[in-house]
């Protein structure tokens, strides 16, 4: 989990030797270590009990879903930036069990409601998103309704402020019911898939080389997915 640069700069103030960073490389390789990404979580930080309870309760969501009297759909924010860092580290062969604290990122956010038959409803926007703009587009995206819907929302602060809220009851007149997901699981928000493709797959490294270029590519994306572009869940 630590950086060849690290480890040889540790060395050397630890106990004044110098070590080259190939003899380092060749030494984590033959330890059976790998050098990946480390990816940012806070699994640890999680009830399991909890976890446990809402799958199976998302289970059952899906299946009323699947009756055809409701809709399911996913809602969340993806926050993008120019300057993303990726961390590496060496890592155990065959695990892949290292992770960072997660932390917000980006200047660019998109906030989207995504069904399981891939429609898409987004909003993109610039900084973090407040309560008063979430309401505003919890309450465009009420207004287009077809069917009673559920919603399902991690407990972000601008999910579960006072503000948010009080207008739970006048959604749900509407056709809207909200439920939340334990803290730490965003695995269970499918709209997490969504976010990754868009990340690290059909987004391009040419689209990050101008903030508008950015936009303009993501923007495409989004009016895209559930045609060129889905994800399949099955």
């Amino acid at each position: 989990m630590h950086r060849t640069r690290d480890v040889a700069q540790t060395i050397h103030e630890r106990w004044q030797k110098t070590v080259s960073l190939t003899s380092l490389r060749r030494f984590f390789r033959a330890s059976k270590l790998s050098y990946k990404r480390i990816r940012r979580s806070c699994r640890h930080l999680r009830d399991e009990t909890a976890y446990a309870f809402f799958k199976t309760e998302l289970g059952a969501l899906r299946a009323w879903a699947a009756s055809g009297e409701v809709d399911l759909c996913y809602g969340d924010e993806m926050g993008l930036s120019r300057q993303a860092v990726v961390p590496y580290g060496w890592q155990e062969m065959g695990k892949s069990d290292a992770f960072m604290p997660a932390t917000p990122s980006g200047n660019l956010t998109t906030l989207g409601f995504f069904y399981e038959d891939n429609r898409l409803e987004s909003y993109v926007l610039s900084g973090a998103i407040t309560s008063d703009m979430m309401v505003k587009c919890v309450t465009d995206f009420v207004s287009r309704l077809t069917k009673p819907t559920v919603l399902i929302l991690d407990n972000a602060s601008s999910h579960t402020s006072a503000f948010f809220k009080s207008h739970l009851a006048g959604w749900r007149s509407q056709g809207l019911m909200i439920q939340y997901i334990p803290a730490y699981c965003p695995e269970l928000n499918r709209i997490e898939c969504l976010w990754k493709q868009i990340k690290y797959h059909w987004l391009k490294p040419a689209d990050f080389l101008t903030p508008s270029g950015l936009k303009d590519s993501l923007v495409s994306i989004l009016s895209q997915i559930g045609k060129k572009y889905s994800i399949n869940f099955n």
